[in-house]
């Protein structure tokens, strides 16, 4: 970076707060390298980030996330729920008013919290002597490289253009509205949420279909929910009570599999951590002859230890000894635990490990066996673009959907909430795998077509919901033209370890995925190429000098398990520390080698974790 860099943030929302944190934390070391930084948020009110803004959320949405998971900002965010006024907390949505480190709050009130540091973090970096720079309601639409070389040109919405030496894009979720059919109930996504809501006085007196059965659907279900009935507390147990004038609203959940996320569970370490389980140097150590790191070596030499370890300490004798014997394998293992949390009637399963889940945390008894592998994980993926293609393709079908699935953290106030709908009749789980073949203006209904067993079933709703998530995006899609037309953008790709096993590894479905140009066949993995700082790599595997992407749905192919807010912090961190370490030209960069990127992961480890955090 030069003397006098001017810095641009595409986006404010939490990786935003957690770079402009660690600028400020590394202030002395980056000898007056960022001078001057640009912030630009499509949205009213800057510092809160989409999952957490009243433009796009409800009141009745919650976090999945305790205080103690987030990394710390100024203060932690209990702390800081701890210092406002009870009318304050009311308007946020909080009614008791202890609060506890361990708790779940609104999100709305998560985005406060957020807003603050971000404003804290801005007026610290502006007594450093650096100029800060709001540009609310600006949606950057397109980056280009200037002629020169040598900076960047931001161009905005409204036809205003920005030059800048560096740029961080920070834009987190996007929902495009531009695929609703509202005149068919056809809703691409949930969000905003209140397209969804009837009018005041009025209800929705039909089924809705929602796609998928995750944290998103819950969303839909809770503000439609409350907006149709009433939850009350009846001796211990939630009951609701649909209005009489909305009669016929009812929910039915789509999912593939016809599995209900697990819930909240007790935690010995709540933040995790890189480096955890597994130095840098025995991690990049266990790499083969050809460089690849192998999901079975990364699980049999740290994996396999460390959970035989905690399932020991669960309670599970039986299943540690069969790790530490080497007799079971990763896929032995989460087909076992998937069979445990498999129920016949997942909305009774899911009541019984209520109680499970609530007296673990309660009673302070963790889940060691969840933490740890939530914490491998994490660790893996600061490490995935050393996976061959075999892998990425086991741990997008096997891990993956097992960590989302039973690792996952539903609240236990959503839980109750999601059993006493399906008590009262007004919430159901359809298993399939389904996709929606039409949705006509012309008849007001759209058109689902499930698969269950091989058996096709239809379906037609008023109201739909895609609740499955932002896709990844690809470099066709990629939200700035000028970097994919001048080749900055490319795909990003896995090699196989063993090209000679592709047919036997890569299913029918999957052979669209194979890039072949003249060398062995590679993989196409979701999203783009980027480097360990997450700069995009362009067709020549080049890193931009000047940009760094930190969207989950821009690089989910190379970081496939970014974990919320605290991979929002250790990415930012990352390029922090980069910048920090990398002092020669910026037009001269390179990729950083896999043992310079762990060094720069693991001083993040260790700034992560410091006293005052």
């Amino acid at each position: 970076m030069n003397a006098a860099a001017t810095l641009a943030i595409v986006g404010s929302g939490a990786t935003a707060v957690y770079l402009l944190q660690n600028l400020v934390r590394a202030h002395d070391r980056l000898d007056g390298a960022v001078r001057r930084i640009l912030i630009f948020e499509e949205r009213a009110t800057l510092g809160i980030g989409m999952p957490y803004s009243p433009e796009t959320t409800d009141i009745h949405h919650f976090c999945n996330i305790t205080s103690e998971e987030i990394p710390a900002l100024d203060e932690t965010f209990a702390d800081w729920l701890r210092a406002q006024s009870p009318e304050r907390l009311t308007q946020m949505g909080i009614r008791d008013h202890e609060i506890s480190n361990d708790g779940i709050y609104p999100r709305l009130a998560l985005g406060q919290y957020l807003r603050t540091c971000f404003d804290g973090h801005a007026a610290a970096l502006t007594q450093l002597g650096l100029t800060i720079e709001r540009f609310p309601r600006t949606r950057i639409v397109d980056i280009a490289d200037n002629p020169a070389g040598d900076s960047l040109c931001l161009s905005a919405d409204d036809g205003r253009s920005f030059l800048c030496d560096r740029a961080v894009i920070a834009t987190g979720h996007h929902w495009s509205q531009d695929a609703d059919e509202p005149a068919a109930g056809y809703f691409a996504s949930p969000w905003p949420i209140a397209k969804l809501l009837p009018a005041p006085d009025r209800h929705h007196t039909f089924p809705i279909g929602l796609l998928g059965a995750s944290l998103s659907a819950f969303d839909v279900a809770s503000s439609l929910a409350h907006r149709h009935g009433t939850f009350r507390e009846t001796e211990g147990r939630l009951h609701y009570e649909l209005f009489p004038a909305a009669a016929g609203f009812r929910l039915v959940m789509h999912s593939s599999h016809g599995w209900l996320p697990h819930l909240q569970f007790e935690q010995d370490e709540p933040r995790r951590r890189i480096y955890r389980h597994v130095s840098r140097e025995d991690l990049l150590g266990l790499r083969n002859e050809q460089g690849f790191l192998r999901l079975k070596d990364y699980f049999d030499q740290v994996c396999r230890p460390v959970l035989a370890s905690a399932l020991e300490a669960d309670g599970e004798a039986e299943r540690a000894h069969r790790l530490r014997e080497g007799n079971l394998t990763l896929r032995e293992l989460v087909e076992a635990f998937s069979q445990d949390h498999l129920y016949r009637d997942p909305f009774a399963g899911m009541s019984v490990e209520l109680g499970h889940a609530h007296q673990s945390v309660k009673a302070h008894r963790p889940v060691r066996w969840k933490e740890r592998l939530d914490d491998l994980m994490y660790t893996l993926n600061f490490h995935a673009e050393l996976m061959p293609a075999e892998d990425h393709l086991e741990f997008r079908s096997l891990v993956m959907p097992f960590l989302m699935n039973v690792i996952a953290a539903l609240p236990l106030s959503s839980a109750r909430m999601l059993l006493a709908l399906h008590d009262a009749g007004c919430l159901e789980l359809a298993c399939g795998r389904g996709r929606v073949t039409s949705h006509d203006p012309e008849d007001g209904y759209t058109s689902l077509e499930v698969d269950d067993d091989g058996e096709p079933i239809s379906h037609r709703y008023r109201m739909f919901v895609d609740c499955s998530g932002q896709a990844p995006v690809q470099p066709e899609n990629y939200p700035f033209p000028s970097l994919v037309r001048e080749g900055k953008i490319s795909p990003a790709y896995a090699d196989f370890a063993d090209p000679d096993s592709i047919t036997q590894v890569v299913p029918s479905s999957h052979q669209k995925f194979l890039h072949h140009d003249g060398r062995p066949p590679r993989y196409l993995l979701p999203g783009i190429a980027v480097d360990a700082l997450a700069a995009p790599l362009d067709r020549q595997g080049r890193p931009h000098p000047r940009i760094h992407d930190l969207v989950y749905a821009h690089t989910a192919g190379l970081r496939p398990y970014s974990y919320g807010l605290q991979a929002c912090h250790d990415s930012a961190a990352l390029v922090v520390q980069g910048w920090v370490e990398r002092s020669h030209d910026r037009r001269t960069a390179t990729a950083p080698s896999p043992h310079a990127a762990a060094k720069l992961a693991e001083n993040v480890d260790h700034l992560a974790h410091q006293p005052n955090d």
